[in-house]
């Protein structure tokens, strides 16, 4: 029986040995049981991971598939922390039933941040006592070791008792032989040596190698630490660059979590007393002590004390600092169990960031449950904004998350816990075409990933692969071909919740943008009258340009009632005319007026009837239409709601709209070579030409404030089609700019 996993890219496949994707294979429900992943019980939901040495394998009966996962993709021991302790914080809040006030509590930042720029304890103590452990590696004591070696005389300063009795017995050792003595070539003389490799020295030397691998850790946390700080403080442009809409989401949400500007201070001091310690430290690997203790000499984590570790006031510093480090558990040995269980709770952690993530950009967009003191659940909730509903949720078994809803782009978000900018080119490539070929129409689909620890690995990409991983798929695809999303997120990534409202703007924005204009069925020509300012008939047909003024309403509701009230008058009539009937009957009166007159009644009950049916349409389907141009008018940056007459101008097919208060501009405009709608987004004052096309500009300029990605045309700003890609390739590349 072939072994059958959900691929989390798109159904059900058959896993084939080789090369794995970490985050990408999940245990189906029936495909548990007597199944064994890495010699472990599989369950439901349960992630395909590697052992500690890099391999995978899979086991069922007499079934045996097996793999490797490549160690490139393995993320930065710092992005699986804050994954961890991000996502163990909202896996929390919704076992404990947490609400949506509470979500909003949770920072989707690297937790701590501040305290983590500071010195740590374990970093004071090293910093007291890094010159006695200098002292230590440049005068260290010894043993002192005496061997006999058979050496030239000329070096031989003392001699053992038996030297003249090995020279007698070796002529070889003779210069040349005299008539009283013998003049000797090589003697035997005792060498008196230093002997380094004692256990003190091996303690020595290899707290000098772990300090270094610690403080080489830190400075790399640190580093991170300051960029996102210098990020958030403007000095490094990305939170600066840009709309100020953008700029104040971000202070908003670094505001909640710390102070910028102090930290960023805090993280520079504490940089430069790491970096020292480094330097320090590391240059005590040229020590005369450091080459003359073997590499392979290792000292067992507990320590044991001997007289000098005690008594010596240089070693008894170096032992203190050894207890301090022993203290922090970093060379603690992984179980297999344990290892196993770590990676399945990596995976998790990462979906449930995303779900973080997902309900932030929600929030962010301004949507928000009916009930926000409602506990938060995993098999869906709604949320909404205005008239637009949304329903989110999110599997625990494959953790892919769905948003869904009338005038809704259906969105499919998967997390997948894999660092593809590591992989090689021919694996990456391998993966998007994937991922394309599982494309499903109607659903659009958006793969989140960790975000690279290094600032410019996406920049060592291909520049086609760069673009993808961090495109949507509207900005991805091409004519009659749909493809998947990507974009990078993380806890160190500044920049994660702008990428993922900016997917959650388009999905929930533009299916009313191509609805643009409305189009109804009529009844009665004449009962709706001919065009107006705010609509237009073209037959049977009516088409709603604008949200009507107070004074332009239709009044179809009373078309409804009038129309009812004439219906129910022809009923009563029709019943008063069959009582007639009847009583003339009774009498044996003649009865054909009445019988004429009841079979006319009857066909203007039926036609009433269906008059009442058709406005009774006309009339939702008008207020539908009516209410979809009216969201038209909100602001999508400011909220502010636009004046129907005078920001709003239809344009056959198309519209545009400006905002009094910011003067945002937004509507549609057609594609010049598929006459294609384009959704437009533009903002007032937000100077991105000069970043325009820089690789990342869109995030770091725009974030979430963009629909169809504006480009430079000469003098002109155009768009990027969705439809068939024209303007993309200016839009994203530097001669855009």
């Amino acid at each position: 029986m072939t072994i059958r996993l959900l691929d989390r890219l798109g159904g059900v496949a058959e896993v084939r040995g080789g090369a794995a994707l970490l985050g990408r294979y999940v245990v189906r429900d029936d495909a548990s049981g007597d199944l064994l992943v890495n010699s472990f019980p599989a369950r439901d939901g349960m992630f395909l991971v590697p052992e500690s040495g890099g391999r995978w394998h899979l086991l069922r009966t007499s079934e045996r598939i097996e793999g490797t996962f490549p160690r490139t993709q393995m993320l930065d021991p710092l992005d699986v922390a804050s994954i961890r302790t991000v996502g163990h914080s909202l896996s929390e809040l919704v076992e404990r039933g947490g609400t949506w006030l509470d979500l909003l509590d949770v920072s989707p930042l690297v937790p701590g941040m501040s305290a983590r720029a500071e010195l740590q304890p374990f970093e004071l103590r090293i910093k007291e006592n890094v010159g006695h452990l200098e002292e230590v590696c440049r005068r260290p004591r010894t043993h002192l070791r005496v061997e006999v070696d058979r050496m030239p005389v000329s070096r031989a300063r003392r001699f053992p008792a038996q030297a003249a009795n090995y020279l007698a017995a070796h002529t070889e050792d003779w210069e040349r032989p005299t008539l009283r003595s013998v003049v000797p070539k090589r003697i035997l003389a005792t060498v008196r040596e230093d002997q380094f490799d004692i256990y003190e020295n091996r303690v020595a030397v290899r707290l000098v190698d772990h300090l270094v691998t610690h403080l080489r850790r830190r400075v790399h946390e640190v580093s991170r630490l300051l960029r996102i700080f210098e990020e958030a403080t403007g000095n490094h442009g990305s939170a600066a660059g840009g709309s100020h809409w953008r700029q104040d989401r971000i202070y908003t949400l670094w505001g909640k979590a710390l102070d910028a500007g102090e930290a960023k201070r805090n993280a520079e001091r504490t940089l430069g007393v790491l970096k020292h310690l480094l330097f320090t430290i590391a240059g005590l690997k040229d020590s005369a002590l450091y080459r003359e203790v073997p590499r392979r000499a290792t000292v067992g984590t507990s320590l044991t004390m001997t007289n000098i570790l005690s008594d010596d006031a240089h070693y008894r510093r170096v032992a203190e600092l050894w207890i301090e480090w022993a203290r922090l558990g970093l060379e603690h040995a992984v179980r297999p169990r344990e290892y196993f269980d770590q990676m399945q709770g990596v995976c998790r952690s990462f979906d449930s960031f995303a779900v973080l993530l997902t309900l932030r950009a929600l929030e962010q967009l301004r949507f928000e449950p009916s009930e926000i003191e409602s506990p938060l659940y995993a098999n869906g909730m709604e949320v909404s904004r205005g008239s637009c509903v949304v329903r989110v949720s999110w599997s625990s078994k494959d953790g892919a998350i769905s948003l869904d809803g009338v005038g809704v782009d259906t969105l499919r978000i998967v997390p997948l816990c894999s660092s593809l900018t590591t992989l090689d080119e021919e694996q990456l490539r391998s993966l998007l075409a994937e991922a394309d070929a599982q494309t499903v129409t109607g659903i659009t689909t958006l793969i989140l990933y960790p975000s690279p620890s290094n600032a410019d690995a996406l920049d060592l990409l291909p520049a086609d692969l760069a673009r993808r991983l961090r495109s949507l798929s509207h900005e991805s695809a091409s004519a009659g071909q749909r493809r998947v999303g990507f974009l990078p997120v993380s806890p160190w990534d500044i920049g994660s919740v702008e990428r993922v409202a900016r997917q959650l703007r388009w999905s929930t924005t533009t299916p009313s943008f191509f609805a643009y204009p409305p189009t109804i069925t009529r009844p009665v020509p004449s009962e709706v009258g001919r065009t107006q300012p705010w609509f237009d008939v073209t037959g049977n047909t009516m088409r709603v340009l604008r949200a009507p003024l107070d004074n332009e309403s239709l009044h179809a509701d009373r078309l409804v009632t009038e129309a009812a009230a004439d219906l129910r008058r022809l009923e009563a009539e029709r019943e008063a005319v069959s009582h007639r009937l009847r009583e003339v009957h009774r009498a044996g009166g003649a009865t054909g007026d009445s019988n004429a007159r009841k079979k006319a009644l009857n066909g203007e009950v039926t036609a009433a009837e269906q008059r009442l049916a058709a406005l009774q349409r006309f009339a939702a389907d008008l207020s539908r239409s009516v209410e979809a141009v009216a969201a038209l008018l909100t602001c999508p940056t400011c909220n502010r709601r636009a004046d129907a007459r005078r920001d709003f101008k239809p344009m056959g097919q198309h519209f545009s709209c400006t905002c009094a208060g910011c003067s945002t501009t937004w509507g549609t405009i057609a594609c010049r070579r598929c006459s294609k709608l384009i959704p437009v987004l533009r903002l007032s004052g937000a100077d991105w030409t000069a970043r325009a096309g820089a690789s990342g500009w869109v995030d770091r300029t725009l974030g979430a404030d963009v629909l169809a990605i504006p480009w430079v045309d000469g003098t002109e700003v155009d768009f990027a089609c969705p439809s068939c890609g024209e303007g993309r390739d200016d839009a994203l590349t530097p001669s855009a700019a």
